[in-house]
């Protein structure tokens, strides 16, 4: 059985997390669409683009360590 390397665990956590922000993305913007409550709205939207800035940090650091 062949071991991981780190470079294997760094990508694959990279990919990882850029998974789960793109979902967590996807479900502030849904739930913010589904509820009337303005000031919830507006934190989800807020939660919304603070996680686009996120997955922009994490696709800069991948392009940068060369994972795709």
């Amino acid at each position: 059985m062949s071991q991981l390397t780190q470079k294997d665990i760094q990508n694959n956590t990279f990919k990882r997390a850029y998974d789960m922000e793109v979902l967590l993305q996807a479900k502030f913007a849904y739930v913010a669409k589904q509820i009337q409550n303005k000031s919830l709205k507006k934190l989800l939207k807020t939660l919304e683009m603070t996680a686009q800035g996120h997955l922009a940090e994490l696709k800069q650091e991948m392009n940068k360590l060369d994972i795709k």
